[in-house]
């Protein structure tokens, strides 16, 4: 637990704390833009090049410098902090960022429960409630859920995701959970690059083995993608083998795979920012939606409606597989 006034880093729920008296109230963030601020408060008064958090958090990984500047804007933008006059994040042109608040250890054990706070979403029971019922029908009844959550900017979305899965993850102690977001992009944007994001966590969290063992089999094309979780023969290996793969393979193979990793145990995806979504990613979650096999596979995505280019729209509303229960919950201030 790192602490700078008037915020405390909890690194064990992945979550900021505004202190505010004697309450607290609870800041969630995307998780690429949590890592960021992580890194740089547990590397306080020194500068990190963006080379450094790159490789830190991104390794082996191409990324666009544009992606690190949008994490560090939407840091900023919580912490209320001024680029020009910062008083947490100093940015250091063409080299990297310094974190410049003092930092202090906390109490690593501290909690809302013991603090009396509470994270508070006013009005949001009715599309937790939904999001619930979805997933009771894909863990009891192996029914595949896709589940958009739409509103207007700052009015949610990402704190009743955040909520939600929690909730999941209490209710369903054996559920694996997946977390990618689609980030704004200046030039081209990364085929896949939420999904992508998706499977790191995956592969890099409790019981990422099985996953790379599932990828290995079904999905060879995505695996090669992870150079840092093969040795170099293996990676050889799998690079020759894909050489030449279609889209539509690559479409089949992330079908099977994600299908696979849902028999073992229940799936829920989260993808964020949909009105940034890339087209590759957008046919995948189609891919999903038309498959008639049961599954325990639940997607939710969250996106801006009136951001969303309108071939998104179209391309991510065709007709789905009978079996797939497709549920938009859209709500406003």
């Amino acid at each position: 637990m790192k602490e700078f006034t008037p915020f405390r880093l909890d690194t064990l729920n992945q979550c900021l704390w505004r202190v505010k008296g004697l309450a607290e109230e609870r800041i969630l963030l995307a998780p690429r833009a949590f890592d960021v601020l992580r890194y740089l408060v547990e590397h306080p008064g020194r500068l990190v090049t963006h080379d450094e958090l790159l490789d830190a958090l991104w390794p082996k990984t191409h990324v666009q410098p544009e992606v690190l500047k949008s994490h560090i804007a939407a840091i900023r933008a919580v912490l209320g902090d001024d680029a020009r006059k910062p008083v947490f994040i100093e940015t250091r042109s063409r080299r990297g960022y310094r974190f410049i608040a003092p930092v202090t250890e906390g109490a690593s054990t501290r909690s809302s429960s013991a603090t009396g706070s509470a994270q508070v979403l006013v009005g949001r029971n009715g599309p937790l409630a939904e999001l619930h019922q979805s997933l009771e029908r894909m863990s009891r009844k192996g029914e595949r859920q896709i589940v958009f959550v739409t509103g207007e900017p700052g009015i949610g979305k990402t704190a009743v995701a955040d909520a939600f899965i929690e909730q999941a993850a209490s209710e369903a102690p054996d559920i694996r959970i997946a977390r990618g977001q689609c980030i704004e992009g200046y030039g081209s944007k990364e085929a896949y690059y939420p999904v992508l994001e998706a499977l790191s966590g995956l592969c890099r969290g409790g019981g990422g083995d099985a996953i790379v063992q599932i990828l290995a089999a079904q999905a060879p094309t995505w695996l090669v993608q992870f150079p840092a979780l093969l040795t170099p023969d293996r990676d050889e290996i799998l690079r020759r083998e894909v050489l030449g793969a279609t889209r539509e393979r690559m479409l089949r193979e992330i079908g099977d795979a994600l299908e696979a990793i849902a028999s073992r145990s229940p799936l829920l995806v989260v993808f964020e920012d949909l009105q940034w979504v890339d087209y590759s990613t957008v046919d995948l979650i189609s891919v999903l939606a038309r498959r008639r096999t049961a599954a325990k596979l639940m997607l939710v995505g969250a996106y801006r409606d009136d951001d969303v280019a309108s071939i998104h729209s179209e391309r991510s509303s065709r007709t789905f597989a009978p079996d797939t229960c497709v549920t938009r919950l859209h709500w406003r201030r």
